[in-house]
């Protein structure tokens, strides 16, 4: 055999030479070149490996190593089963011989006549050019294509053939027909031949093209699998569904990554069905999408299609459909996210194709799902708040009573608004039970539960007035229980990372009014900030305030917050904290807090500016100006409506910025000429290491010979004094406008 593209290849038996190079099967069937000395190659050329001759041997290497694999596979299956072998399958082929020694079989020379109805294997005896001679068992009905196939493709010769009396592995003595459980024991390709009487020949080429034979399946390259399923669309659509199936399991049972490419080739083989007006059996096609549902590996939208496909305009769809269907929904949701925008629509669009309750169908399918993933009423990918929408949620409540308390586990947070998750507290029979016009809940449960759902606000939204009002709803209960309510309070751990929460200093003032007890509140209430403490629906807290707990820890938060406790005690950051020549910064208050306008938080208001104004007598350095300055900062307008003082107005003024700056600066300078340099700088954040260069040279100009260090250290002390100078500026006018 010769074969020219370029080269020069001459056929050697079991040997080729490929421009003086020889390529070869070892007795392991292992593949081995060498030189034109005879010298084995430890690096091959790439040319050589992609030679035809090459390819032909791993060809040829595949087919003898499965060939060895499957016989063991099959001798060792009859061994266990007693399956009686003929002695002309060990005469025919030294492979077998081997296996069914190994096995422990005893071939016998006149094995059982089969049933008329039984399917059995058949022997074929092939020879290949390069003398190797081997023995297959096909199932009889697809044997000729077999031949065909190995001929054409693999250069394998039909020399014998035999009858063996075994029984075809998965044989029911029923071939059935496509879709159906008959020809489901088939393996690929053969399972496709079947499907298509007439045509096997052309099923088996096209299976072929993309990697199925005798010796395996294809190597699950998405790639190249994907150019493959074009081509057969453009060539043989009619296999597509079914090779697009094969695909499919193939990486499912793979398994990792390919997991994902399940789920597309299942869906594309399900609208190649319907491209190709396929009807597979419907039982078994639900099988098909529960299985993958089981996996994880069905899509939205493939679900989406059966729905439509099930029940388009005037179709009856059977019970046992919709149970199946709805079976799949269920097997599909192992997580939240599994939850689809249209999954309670569709199964209501399959129910009343069936002539049954549509929100019966929704409520059947929440008692499946919910112990897995729990219930939710927010927009998670727009399920909920669609499969809530009508009587489900009423319905799943009498099949399943303890969804009162999953009802009751849901926080505000958990729905698209606190006014539907309120309804669902309504609607389950949970609010009954928190009034105690049901039973259910004990004692204590009430206030825990208030707890969490106040605990549950977030800072970024303004309090819902809904869950105030079921607080006060509640209020008789928990009076009754005697059981003190938890304010909520933030968490104490500033590296925790938790957002504030807000405290209602309203309804706790209220919740008091109606002889409700409340819990010791924490050290300076958790220290929430004043921001975060709602007083407006109550804003004298007159209840509240008259419990010495209470006024304690309020007072202390206030002053604390006042204080700016936990800035550092060396000095304030420029990066991190309050700078003076800011008018606010982000944690700054952008509005008066309602606590400030009672009677307690203005006393702590004015404690605080006489503190300040102390401090200033005392003398200050500059950093302790900074210091001073950085609460006003954070205050903000508090000053313009609630401190108005023109006495300290007068004092703030009085300070003198340019002393203090020339005290700190590294060497000693003219008073006249720091100001004057001053007065060319503006207010500006601290940076860098270093100023500018223009600005270096001004200050080089005004205070010479200063090293490197020292005129960082200048830098910052000037662009300290006329930040102060900015900050004193506007809270003098603040103070005495």
């Amino acid at each position: 055999m010769t074969v020219r593209t370029g080269r020069q290849y001459r056929t050697m038996g079991r040997r080729y030479e490929v421009d003086g190079y020889t390529v070869e099967l070892d007795d392991d069937l292992g593949v081995v070149y060498r030189n034109p000395r005879g010298k084995r190659l430890q690096q091959v050329p790439d040319w050589l490996v992609d030679s035809q001759s090459a390819r032909r041997l791993y060809r040829l290497r595949r087919a003898l190593k499965e060939h060895r694999g499957q016989a063991r596979v099959l001798a060792e299956s009859w061994a266990g089963a007693g399956t009686r072998v003929p002695v002309a399958l060990a005469e025919s082929d030294i492979v077998w011989r081997e296996a069914l020694d190994d096995a422990g079989v005893e071939p016998v020379a006149d094995p059982p006549a089969p049933d008329a109805d039984e399917t059995t294997l058949i022997a074929r005896t092939y020879v290949h050019p390069d003398d190797h001679t081997m023995t297959l068992l096909l199932n009889t009905p697809f044997a000729r294509h077999w031949d065909a196939l190995l001929a054409s493709r693999e250069e394998w010769a039909l020399t014998d053939t035999f009858a063996t009396g075994i029984r075809a592995p998965g044989d029911t003595g029923d071939t059935g027909s496509a879709g159906s459980a008959g020809d489901s024991e088939l393996s690929f390709p053969e399972r496709l031949m079947a499907a298509h009487p007439g045509q096997e020949q052309e099923a088996l080429e096209a299976a072929y093209a993309f990697g199925w034979s005798l010796w395996g399946s294809p190597s699950l390259y998405k790639p190249l699998l994907d150019n493959d399923v074009e081509d057969l669309a453009a060539t043989a659509p009619r296999f597509l569904p079914a090779v697009l199936d094969e695909l499919a399991d193939l990486c499912l049972k793979e398994g990792g990554k390919h997991k994902q490419y399940a789920t597309g080739y299942f869906t594309r083989a399900r609208n190649a069905e319907r491209e190709q007006h396929t009807k597979p059996d419907a039982r078994w096609l639900d099988a098909r999408y529960a299985t993958f549902a089981d996996h994880g590996a069905l899509a939205g939208g493939a679900v989406r299609a059966r729905a439509k496909e099930l029940a388009p305009r005037g179709a009856v769809v059977s019970p046992d459909q919709l149970r199946r269907f709805r079976d799949v929904l269920v097997r599909r949701v192992h997580t939240p996210h599994d939850l689809y925008p249209g999954m309670a629509a569709d199964l209501r669009k399959v129910a009343r194709a069936a002539g049954a309750n549509p929100e019966a169908e929704v409520a059947a399918l929440l008692e499946d799902i919910v112990p897995t993933i729990g219930l939710c009423a927010g927009d998670v990918n727009k399920f909920w708040a669609d499969a809530l929408k009508g009587k489900a949620l009423e319905l799943l409540v009498e099949r399943r009573p303890e969804t009162v308390h999953d009802v009751l586990r849901l926080v505000p947070d958990d729905a698209n608004s606190a006014e539907v998750w309120l309804s669902l507290v309504q609607r389950s029979g949970a609010l009954a039970q928190l009034t105690g016009e049901r039973p259910g809940l004990p004692a204590g449960e009430a206030a825990r539960l208030l707890h969490n759902w106040l605990a549950s606000e977030p800072t970024s939204r303004v309090r819902s007035d809904d869950l105030y009002d079921l607080a006060v709803r509640l209020a008789p209960r928990l009076a009754a229980d005697a059981v003190p309510v938890r304010l909520p309070c933030p968490d104490p751990d500033p590296e925790s990372g938790r957002m504030r929460a807000l405290i209602p200093l309203d309804l706790a003032d209220e919740l008091l009014e109606h002889g409700v007890p409340l819990a010791d509140p924490p050290p300076r209430l958790g220290g929430p900030g004043a921001a975060n403490m709602l007083v407006h629906r109550r804003p004298h807290l007159t209840r509240l305030l008259a419990d010495p707990r209470f006024a304690r820890e309020l007072r202390n938060a206030l002053d604390a917050e006042l204080e700016l406790v936990g800035l550092p005690e060396a000095g304030i950051s420029y990066h991190h904290h309050y700078r003076p020549h800011r008018a606010s910064e982000h944690n700054s208050w952008q509005n008066t807090p309602g606590i400030c306008r009672t009677p307690l938080g203005r006393e702590a208001l004015h404690a605080w500016l006489d503190r300040q104004r102390a401090r200033l007598r005392a003398g200050l350095d500059l950093n302790g100006l900074v210091r001073v300055l950085a609460p006003f900062v954070h205050v903000g307008g508090v000053v313009d409506e609630l401190l108005k003082d023109e006495a300290a107005g007068r004092e703030f003024a009085a300070v003198d910025v340019a002393a203090l700056v020339l005290a700190d600066l590294p060497i000693q300078a003219d008073r006249p000429a720091v100001e004057a340099l001053m007065a060319t700088m503006r207010p500006q954040d601290l940076i860098g290491t270093r100023p500018m260069p223009d600005l270096r040279t001004r200050i080089d100009e005004t205070l010479p010979d200063l090293s490197e260090p020292q005129a960082a250290q200048a830098w910052k002390v000037l662009q300290t004094g006329v930040n102060c100078q900015e900050g004193l500026r506007r809270l003098v006018g603040r103070l005495s406008g």
